[in-house]
């Protein structure tokens, strides 16, 4: 009788002995640059307040949009920044990839999670604005709405105004896209930097380490 046994091959592959992400780690980076990032941010509107004449903004409309995207773009950056540094250092082995993912990934969370505060407070704004002038459609006729449109201060727009307000409108919308997409690659380039910076110290290797074989 003859018995006829089948080899089986076995592949190994080296594989990490660990995740190349600590989650913990991107979600204390990603909460610290969205609140370093609210605290910039009120930091520029005030300091706009403050140095522009309330009464000349017109006069100083270029100043104040160039100067406002200038420190949008600061502030996302330091806020990533310091977000991706302290992902890396409380991650446990940020130092395996030198603590880039780390950075990568507490800008993705925290451009979420931006995006979607936003999004909320967008959408809270236009429903209160839907109810307020639901609200005015529904109120009583005061006494001069028998009077026509230009004497109560109505007049309608002309063909040329509404061309320049959306020529306005395209202006402001390509303006503030572009202001966008450079805060945005520049946040991720700052949160790669702070991850790396925070992986790399000289006390790095001098930390107690556990065995990978008991993990």
């Amino acid at each position: 009788m003859t018995v006829e046994t089948r080899e089986t091959r076995v592949i190994h592959r080296p594989v990490y002995a660990y995740p190349l992400i600590s989650w913990g780690g991107v979600l204390a980076g990603a909460a610290v640059a969205l609140a370093l990032g609210a605290l910039l941010a009120v930091l520029g509107v005030a300091i706009g307040a403050t140095t522009f004449n309330p009464y000349d903004l017109q006069r100083d409309a270029k100043v104040i949009t160039i100067g406002g995207g200038l420190w949008v773009l600061f502030a996302n950056l330091v806020a990533m920044q310091v977000g991706g540094f302290v992902a890396a250092r409380t991650s446990r082995f940020s130092d395996h990839t030198n603590g880039l993912l780390q950075g990568l990934a507490v800008w993705a969370v925290a451009l979420i999670a931006a995006m979607v505060l936003a999004g909320a407070s967008l959408s809270a704004g236009m429903d209160g604005a839907a109810s307020a002038a639901l609200d005015q459609a529904s109120a009583p006729p005061a006494a001069d709405v028998a009077s026509p449109p230009s004497a109560r201060g109505y007049d309608q727009p002309t063909d040329a105004q509404i061309t320049e307000m959306a020529r306005a409108a395209k202006v402001a919308t390509e303006t503030l896209a572009w202001w966008a997409f450079a805060a945005m690659a520049l946040g991720a380039v700052g949160a790669m930097a702070g991850g790396r910076i925070g992986s790399d110290h000289p006390v790095w290797l001098d930390r107690p380490r556990e065995s990978a074989a008991l993990l």
